[in-house]
């Protein structure tokens, strides 16, 4: 009776092996839901499907009922639910939570439609589709909505559909921990699994952006294709491959499913700015400020952090209590702070604007991870460090959280702690525009162990993202020279100099190191090169005019 009820309330009367599994028999291991459906679904096969007609219609992934030719009295607008009793009285699945809640919600939906009386059209009656694709759904602020579709198992063995299923959950999950991407609910996206026409799909969920991929074999493993597109166009933005080692390990799993997120946000992230871009200005609302300003933010310039600084204050003007507007301003001060190497008071500036963030919307863990960047510029590392662990459990693909992690256990002198985080990040978002200062902490806490090729390497890389990002410069020359290489420090020397022509002891001052000695090491590793005149980083004592030249 459940199986049938479920299809006859299903869009087109389908639905997935794996959902009704999950639904009906969720408290039992996998193979044994399996064999169950199975079972119900032979006998009712046996009930339903005599002569040339199929009611019933199974494949290997979906079961469908014929409602073309069944009728649905619970969706039958001219009975009245208050008077017919309540939907699928007495029946009931002991022990399974799945059917109870969808049980729940059915009866809910079914009491709160419109009817209308017998024979009596209604002048107000709604159209079929009320959706107006647009304009965003409601709560979205602006924001263009993604959906998943259910990842598709191709590996033809029946029992990993879980596993394909099981990705696209997690991932719905996952993007729905990303706060400023409203992510579509896995009931309705699911409904579309079998849908060819992608631009409908996006019209009838609301969603500018679709997720699909499969589950295949490999060699000994199991590959995950992942690809991103525009519903209306059918545009494919981004692609990937991934290697699972085994369809078992929820460690694994987890990780993947983070760095695909990770990597999901960071490629729709571009693409809004790029499309927020193309708008024109006297037709800007608040969630096209925002974007606007993140694209200027990006670019990391003493002009467009300005711009971006003023892009934010209007959407914050626009909207008080949007917690992006909030969230964007803070960041855009941090940067302007780090860069500019701001005195306390614009930090605590930033400490209140973070902790406002985050009373705005507490499950956003970009707000926490602002509030602990200010409280380890600060120097109050035990509150950093729980914050930002805060940040990472509240969005675990938040590829920067993981960064400043490392970077406040660096500068609390337990560099070896802090690598496995600065790699977390860069494993989760290798094209963030941040990853600079990733790699720059990794080529610091090999610095600080004494790693001498491992620091050169990183501090290279990160100069390759950022060519004027002054701490790379340093500690390459401090590792270079260390490593018994002076020509090559010298070289660098040059272009450090050549990069931050200003560049002088002072820039030092502002680390906030716990132990303040690593400080004089840095500085020692510079005076150690060859070919400089004494004094050289007293000379050229910055007086405020600077360039401000990323980093």
């Amino acid at each position: 009776m459940a199986v049938i009820a479920m299809l006859a309330m299903s869009r087109n009367g389908e639905r997935t092996r794996g959902w009704l599994q999950d639904r009906l028999w969720g408290s039992r291991r996998h193979a044994e839901a399996a064999g169950s459906l199975r079972r119900e679904l032979s006998n009712l096969r046996k009930r339903l499907n005599g002569g040339d007609v199929e009611l019933l219609v199974s494949d290997r992934d979906r079961i469908r009922l014929r409602l073309d030719l069944v009728r649905v009295d619970a969706l039958d607008d001219r009975i009245d639910p208050h008077s017919a009793g309540e939907f699928l009285e007495g029946l009931d699945i002991p022990g399974e939570a799945g059917f109870r809640d969808w049980l729940r919600e059915r009866r809910a939906t079914l009491l709160a439609a419109p009817r209308a009386a017998p024979g009596i059209p209604q002048p107000n009656a709604l159209p079929s589709s009320i959706f107006d694709a647009t304009q965003p759904p409601v709560g979205f602020t602006g924001n263009q909505a993604i959906a998943v579709l259910p990842f598709i198992n191709v590996t033809g063995d029946e029992a990993l559909d879980y596993l394909a299923e099981g990705i696209s959950e997690e991932l719905i999950v996952g993007l729905s921990r990303v706060r400023w991407l409203p992510v579509i609910a896995r009931n309705s996206s699911f409904s579309f699994a079998d849908t060819i026409d992608r631009k409908l799909v996006g019209q009838q969920l609301g969603a500018y952006y679709l997720i699909e991929g499969h589950l295949y074999r490999t060699y000994e493993a199991f590959g995950v294709s992942a690809s991103l597109s525009e519903s209306a166009t059918g545009y494919a933005i981004w692609s990937r491959r991934f290697t699972l080692r085994s369809s078992a390990q929820r460690d694994e799993l987890e990780q993947f499913v983070n760095e695909l997120v990770a990597q999901l946000e960071s490629r729709i992230e571009h693409a809004e700015q790029i499309r927020i871009r193309a708008k024109r200005q006297d037709t800007l609302g608040v969630s096209d400020l925002i974007w606007r300003g993140r694209w200027h933010l990006n670019r990391l310039t003493r002009t467009d952090s300005e711009m971006a600084q003023k892009l934010f204050a209007e959407a914050l003007a626009l909207d008080p209590h949007s917690p992006e507007a909030l969230i964007q301003t803070t960041s855009a001060l941090a940067w302007s702070i780090w860069a500019g190497r701001q005195p306390q008071d614009a930090v605590l500036r930033m400490r209140r604007m973070a902790q406002q963030a985050s009373l705005a919307d507490p499950e956003d863990g970009r707000g926490f991870m602002l509030a602990g960047i200010a409280e380890m510029w600060l120097r109050h590392y035990d509150e950093a460090e729980t914050l930002l662990q805060h940040a990472i459990s509240l969005n675990p693909s938040l590829a920067l959280a993981h960064a400043q992690l490392g970077g406040c256990y660096n500068l609390a002198g337990d560099p070896a702690k802090a690598i496995d985080y600065l790699k977390s990040s860069l494993r989760l978002s290798s094209n963030d525009p941040n990853i600079f200062y990733a790699l720059g902490e990794l080529a610091l806490a090999y610095t600080m162990l004494g790693r001498w090729t491992d620091a050169i390497e990183h501090a290279s890389l990160s100069l390759t993202r950022r060519p004027a990002y002054w701490y790379a410069h340093v500690l390459k020359i401090n590792a270079l020279v260390r490593n018994g290489d002076p020509i090559a420090a010298q070289m660098a020397a040059d272009e450090l100099v050549a990069a931050k022509p200003n560049f002088s002891r002072r820039y030092f001052e502002w680390l906030p190191f716990v132990d303040r000695t690593w400080i004089d090491h840095l500085v020692e590793g510079l005076e150690l090169v060859p070919g400089r005149e004494a004094g050289w980083l007293d000379r050229n004592a910055p007086d405020g005019s600077e360039p401000f030249t990323q980093g």
